[in-house]
């Protein structure tokens, strides 16, 4: 099973809305990963992408980054949770939607570090939402907090 599809069926398995918002995987890399939900299943009254949904997917796209960081350094995740987030909506989305998350070089060194000394650490983590024509449709900014008690010690 390739790793879309692993983190996919961990993500159907463990959170509901997931398949309800028929989000999917579009791209996994170490600082960046997309998912994408179609805008027919997570449509408002008037026929635009409903806020709540356009959330779940920067939150989601953000957790499933943080775990990315984790299984990539292969961390056992005991606990991963957001910790506050801010969103902005900019315009209104009327298509299918991407939710970018990207995080800093220095905040993902210092994230792992953390981990491996304390075996807990904070990440900041930023998405953004675009369509297929359009970007910069929602700013998201959102700190996460993971524990995991597979700590190595890491000299200074």
């Amino acid at each position: 099973m390739d790793l879309k599809s692993e983190y996919k069926s961990k993500l159907l398995s463990a959170i509901p809305v997931v398949s309800a918002m028929e989000v999917d995987i579009t791209e996994i890399g170490l600082r960046e990963l997309t998912l994408t939900a179609p805008l027919n299943t997570n449509i408002n009254y008037e026929g635009t992408a409903f806020g709540g949904s356009l959330n779940t997917l920067c939150i989601l796209s953000g957790y499933l980054l943080v775990h990315h960081t984790m299984h990539s350094e292969q961390m056992h995740i005991d606990s991963l949770v957001i910790q506050d987030s801010q969103i902005k909506y900019q315009g209104p989305v009327n298509d299918n939607f991407y939710a970018t998350a990207r995080v800093e070089q220095a905040d993902r060194d210092k994230f792992l570090t953390m981990l491996k000394r304390k075996g807990t650490g904070r990440i900041k983590i930023y998405s953004s939402v675009k369509t297929g024509s359009e970007e910069g449709l929602v700013s998201f900014s959102a700190r996460f907090v993971a524990s995991s008690s597979s700590t190595d010690s890491v000299s200074s």
